[in-house]
């Protein structure tokens, strides 16, 4: 008797406490239950930004898009014109035919790309040297040091130097490079 009046009395005791279910409008879809719940609106207020900050800060991703849209394409040429010399250096069998080949290459790049490249500015310039090492793994110095020899490489280098270029600089998608990176995924996206 002792027993079943403790339990009884823990029974009412822990039935105050116990809160009621509510029931939650739900939606069947399939085999699953979904809760359909209309919550109440919700006012955000975003941070102040300083107008000339937010300008500046466009200004400089509009002229990164112009820029890296201005370089991209030669670095494209660039990458497949290095691909076809190379193919055509393995099919010659001497170095006097490879000789050969490079010069007439060179001449024709010079003929075709010299007053083009010469307009792009400084920010161009160091843009398209990050981009040809993206495209093909090598930096500028090492394709004109391979094709031209190294004297050519290091005076084209010590030249770049003059203008705050670097010829031997290396492409981080993930580090200092990640906003060329983001443009040129847009661009080949297509936006």
């Amino acid at each position: 008797m002792y027993k079943t009046f403790i339990i009884l009395l823990l029974s009412l005791f822990i039935n105050t406490f116990a809160k009621a279910q509510s029931i939650v409008p739900s939606i069947v879809i399939g085999r699953d239950t979904l809760p359909h719940v209309t919550l109440d609106e919700v006012n955000v207020f975003a941070e102040r930004i300083n107008a000339r900050k937010y300008a500046r800060q466009q200004k400089r991703n509009h002229r990164l898009v112009h820029n890296v849209r201005k370089a991209l394409p030669y670095a494209k040429i660039a990458a497949a014109k290095i691909n076809e010399i190379e193919a055509l250096l393995a099919q010659a069998h001497s170095k006097r035919e490879k000789e050969r080949i490079i010069k007439e290459e060179y001449k024709q790049l010079m003929k075709t790309f010299k007053k083009p490249l010469m307009s792009l500015t400084v920010t161009q310039g160091k843009i398209l040297v990050r981009l040809i090492y993206r495209e093909t793994n090598n930096s500028s110095f090492h394709h004109i040091k391979e094709y031209k020899g190294s004297v050519n490489a290091y005076f084209w280098q010590s030249l770049a130097l003059l203008f705050g270029n670097n010829l031997k600089a290396d492409y981080e998608p993930e580090g200092r490079d990640k906003e060329i990176e983001e443009v040129v995924r847009q661009i080949e996206k297509g936006l």
